[in-house]
């Protein structure tokens, strides 16, 4: 079966007046799962984000390195006491892992309910009382599927609308109802999902939140692979050796340089054509050929690629039509990419011997961003 991926998406919303969320996100990626991490600091503003951030980020790191659930919740408890006043826990816990073959654990700790998108059904994901150092979580396990959908919430979420528009607050069956709604007629990013719950927080609270609140949405699919050929090989003899590599791996296919485009041309016969429109004077107009999609100057528009993507999240709607804006959309909507990276110099650069270790600092760094963006990124350089 293959690896499943998890698109995460997190929205958040101050309590009015505070200018920071007393809740924390952590997200932590290991080579065989995902741990995803919500706490609720106790109040709100700073003290609150303080606290959370504390337990979000000890029991993230701890879980990363695969200690039991038992000495996390320890650990916690002696570094954020009780409240003397309330006699409750400075902050909450909620804790969801899912390892890439769908085996998913969640845990619960005075928090609300983790929500499960499956087939246009929301149920509650399932789990049972545990007592672990002294105290009741809620833990459970279930096989995620493809296209299943966690969601996440802070109690403010929950509390959205409380004693205004609603009396008893959004609750549970109203957020999963909303779920429903906005999950049947489009399909919607984690994040867009995250979004529509806390512009219905905004809604309900009338502009003025009266908690933080947090949405953190988990997508489950197949990942979208992408491989980006920049640059001949050093040595000539294996062009076709690269060009069949590169072909043969699976997803969309990018190449960034005349010469490599013109390798690809000579070895499989597939026509090049170069656009005559510049959508961008900065930069050389893209090409076209059969079965790649796309096909743009090397070094320039590498380096113009990497300048977007340091610059945007995820939003390149407003983006040009240029090689560069065009290659930072099809590298962002990637969860794993694939990098040839050519050792040989371009003969018309023959005079820049810097040509080579130029285009490996634009590579290295073009890495660097999309890994931070959580993307999945091997580099070859061939």
């Amino acid at each position: 079966m293959p690896q499943l991926h998890y698109e995460v998406g997190i929205s958040q919303l101050p309590k009015m007046n505070e200018e920071l969320c007393g809740d924390t996100v952590a997200v932590e990626t290991t080579d065989s799962s995902i741990i995803v991490v919500i706490s609720d600091g106790l109040g709100s503003g700073v003290k609150a984000n303080i606290l959370s951030t504390l337990t979000a980020r000890i029991a993230a790191g701890m879980l990363k390195r695969k200690s039991p659930l038992a000495e996390v919740v320890k650990t916690i408890a002696h570094t954020l006491p009780v409240c003397r006043q309330r006699k409750i826990a400075y902050s909450t816990l909620q804790v969801i892992i899912s390892s890439f073959e769908g085996q998913t654990t969640v845990v619960e700790f005075d928090c609300p309910t983790t929500c499960l998108l499956r087939q246009g059904n929301v149920v509650p994901f399932p789990t049972v009382n545990k007592e672990i150092a002294g105290k009741i979580f809620k833990i459970g396990q279930l096989e995620i599927q493809q296209d299943d959908v966690l969601v996440a919430v802070s109690d403010g979420v929950i509390h959205a609308g409380i004693g205004g528009l609603l009396k008893l607050g959004w609750g549970w069956n109203g957020l999963a109802d909303r779920l429903l709604e906005i999950s049947r007629p489009i399909r919607l990013t984690s994040r867009q999902i995250s979004e529509e719950i806390i512009n219905c927080c905004q809604g309900y609270y009338t502009g003025q939140p009266g908690d933080d609140c947090t949405a953190v949405v988990i997508k489950t699919r197949f990942p979208n692979k992408l491989c980006l050929w920049a640059g001949p090989p050093r040595d000539s003899s294996n062009d076709e050796t690269i060009v069949n590599k590169f072909l043969n791996k699976p997803g969309k296919k990018v190449i960034a340089g005349g010469t490599t485009a013109n390798i690809v041309n000579r070895i499989t016969g597939i026509p090049l054509k170069v656009s005559l429109t510049y959508q961008n004077t900065n930069l050389p107009p893209i090409g076209c050929m059969e079965g790649i999609d796309l096909v743009t100057e090397g070094i320039l528009t590498l380096n113009s690629t990497v300048d977007i993507l340091q610059s945007i999240d995820d939003d390149l709607s407003e983006r040009f039509s240029d090689g560069a804006s065009l290659m930072a959309k099809l590298l962002i909507r990637a969860d794993v990419i694939d990098i040839l990276a050519g050792g040989a110099i371009n003969p018309a650069h023959q005079s820049f011997p810097f040509e080579v270790n130029l285009k490996r600092q634009i590579i290295t760094k073009m890495k660097k961003i999309l890994e931070n963006k959580g993307k999945l990124v091997t580099v070859e350089y061939v």
